[in-house]
């Protein structure tokens, strides 16, 4: 028998439930998100920091401040998780590495971690992957350069939105909005249509939670949202409160509501509020291996990590970002679209997961099956990992083999990743 490839394989995967602006985190830092979803992703690979070596710690988060030390953010975490397992010789002095990709900083530390790992002879065995990101915390930030004469003055300035400046392409003259209204009108896609699959995506994500909660209060066994865990935090009052489920899920939502509601960049645009993906707060964590390594130490895990891709397109139209990066990654991996059980795609904007469907000709039964970023939010660095995981274990569930999950990148790009269930 010829000795099996080298293969990276998803030992565990783990996120929080997503919280909506100023809501279930609004006190809560990124970093302390991250160090939540590290935990539970080491606890769920059963692995003893004690024996296992963590070669590298790969870190994504995309508003980076120093306000908040963030330029330390995967030594910091690292730290803080190993004091937890009590651990003083391993993850604790792991080496750290941040890494962005604006919308597909999720999937970069998937791409980085894989990498690393399928490096030859030398490859690293084992890496934590996390993605984090508290977009209602996000600063504005002072504008003011330093004096020439006085490293510690500033000139007189005004200030800008650190958010909204990520929403914004100077250089190409637009901003994410607009990328999707002309993807969508490319495309042929109309309001109605947009306004429906906002529907959909919340009545899908309802549905799920519904047996996801008869998980967690009824011990129900099935498995149902499987990648995320409890977090205890505390509510608007200072109330301690355990949440289970992503918090921008509307239970009261209807077409009409969707229908009535006013574009935001033109009077007869496809884009509203109802359209669009969330601003939200959330993190997600992984722990991957060489396969033989894992083997040898019998350690389970969840899925092979096939490959990865980013390919690019106009950042006018980033939307279109998943058709290249998803077409490419078939072809690297010599597999069709069919060879695929599940799909997730990110949605940014409901017109541009319509245009990427139907370009792709996308089976919308078997795509983001238990909603997307529309109904529950899109906490921007963390959600290629989010999906990532969600993939792994609805596919797991339905007892199915291969699935890709993709994300349109802001500036103009695409980036996917296929599992398979061992």
């Amino acid at each position: 028998m010829s000795p099996r490839q080298k293969q990276t394989v998803i030992v565990s995967a783990a996120r929080t439930p997503i919280g909506k602006h100023g809501g279930y985190y609004n006190f809560v830092p990124a970093e302390d998100l991250a160090v939540l979803a590290m935990h539970e992703a080491i606890v769920r690979s059963g692995i003893s920091l004690s024996e296992i070596k963590i070669d590298q710690v790969v870190a994504g988060m995309i508003y980076i401040d120093s306000q908040n030390q963030h330029i330390y953010l995967p030594r910091n975490v690292s730290a803080r998780v190993a004091q937890k397992f009590n651990d003083k010789d391993n993850l604790n002095v792991a080496p750290g590495k941040t890494t962005l990709r604006i919308c597909g900083t999720g999937f970069q530390v998937l791409a980085d971690s894989y990498d690393q790992i399928m490096s030859g002879d030398t490859g690293a065995k084992c890496v934590i992957a996390f993605a984090t990101e508290n977009m209602s915390r996000t600063n504005l930030i002072h504008q003011g350069r330093r004096k020439r004469d006085s490293v510690w003055d500033f000139e007189e300035a005004g200030l800008k939105d650190y958010l909204l400046e990520g929403f914004n392409h100077n250089l190409f003259k637009t901003m994410m909005p607009k990328t999707a209204e002309l993807y969508g009108a490319q495309t042929g896609i109309t309001r109605k249509q947009c306004d429906e699959f906002s529907y959909l995506s919340h009545i899908r994500a309802m549905e799920a939670q519904s047996k996801q909660w008869n998980r967690f209060a009824a011990g129900s066994g099935n498995d149902y949202l499987k990648g995320i865990f409890t977090v205890d935090t505390v509510d608007q009052s200072g109330n301690s409160i355990s949440v289970w489920r992503d918090e921008g899920t509307k239970y009261d939502i209807s077409l009409e509501e969707l229908a009535n509601l006013r574009p935001l960049v033109k009077a007869d645009g496809l884009v509203t509020p109802g359209t669009a993906s969330q601003i939200s707060d959330g993190a997600a964590s992984a722990v991957l291996m060489d396969r033989d390594f894992a083997d040898q130490h019998k350690i389970p895990y969840l899925a092979v990590l096939k490959g990865y891709q980013f390919s690019t397109v106009p950042p006018e139209i980033m939307g279109q970002g998943p058709v290249p990066a998803i077409k490419d990654l078939l072809g690297k991996l010599n597999m069709k679209l069919k060879d695929v059980d599940l799909v997730e795609i990110n949605e940014a904007f409901a017109a541009q997961y319509l245009g990427v469907e139907k370009e792709l000709g996308l089976n919308r039964e078997l795509t983001n099956v238990n909603g997307g970023a529309i109904a529950m939010g899109h906490n921007i660095a963390a959600t290629g990992l989010r999906i990532t995981t969600d993939l792994i274990y609805e596919l797991k569930r339905r007892g199915m083999k291969t699935g890709i999950a993709s994300a349109c990148i802001g500036g103009g790009q695409g980036g996917a990743v296929c599992v398979e269930i061992v």
